[in-house]
């Protein structure tokens, strides 16, 4: 779906006022460009509470998404919204972005792409030469790719199948990212006390240099 057609102008401000919302999207800075989906709804909104980190993954974890509950007005509702994201580059390839003011391209999820070749080296999962992603970025705080890594491992079965290997990791982040966020609602057990009703949206952010970036719900 074209992002401009998910701007919510049918909405009234009293609706807004009593709907806020939280997101949980990756930090990367190609999804925050103010055509994006997140800053389009922040700027509706007027505010939004920031739950995701790397990959996606709500890192704000169930006490951010707490927080974000009390921050409800009175008889008010949540509006959640979840999504990974993967670049596409002119000639097709998944995974791969050129970035602004960048010659050559990038990967896109650096984190779900990172995790993979990290499980690549350590010979968890079937041998993938990963050709467009060739550079090596070692580090030794990094506690939310190791998280990512942990995650995504026992989900990999079958990739070595797969049609392509990228696509089938960002599927993978998808189920990753709206299993956790489904836990910090299930698991909280007052939030009917603070929200009247929870409404949540996923989906998977498409980056592309040209031509406008799309949201696969």
């Amino acid at each position: 779906v074209p992002l401009k057609r998910l701007y919510p102008y049918q909405l009234k401000a009293s609706q807004l006022e009593i709907a806020p919302f939280g997101h949980s999207v990756c930090s990367d800075e190609v999804n925050n460009r103010k055509e994006q989906l997140i800053p389009l709804m922040t700027n509706r909104w007027g505010e939004g509470f920031t739950l995701g980190g790397l990959g996606g993954l709500p890192f704000a974890g169930k006490s951010g998404f707490g927080a974000y509950l009390h921050h409800v007005p009175d008889s008010g509702k949540l509006l959640v919204i979840f999504s990974p994201h993967v670049g596409i580059d002119e000639i097709g390839r998944v995974g791969s972005l050129q970035r602004d003011g960048q010659a050559k391209t990038s990967s896109a999820c650096g984190a779900a792409i990172g995790a993979y070749k990290e499980l690549q080296k350590t010979k968890k999962t079937a041998s993938d030469p990963l050709l467009v992603f060739e550079a090596d970025n070692p580090r030794e705080f990094d506690p939310q790719l190791k998280q990512i890594v942990n995650l995504l491992a026992p989900r990999l079965k079958g990739i070595e199948n797969s049609s392509d290997s990228i696509a089938f990791v960002t599927y993978q982040m998808y189920g990753v990212v709206r299993e956790l966020i489904t836990a910090c609602i299930t698991e909280t057990p007052d939030l009917f006390d603070f929200a009247s009703e929870v409404a949540v949206v996923g989906g998977i952010m498409i980056n592309r240099r040209k031509g406008g970036d799309f949201f696969q719900p």
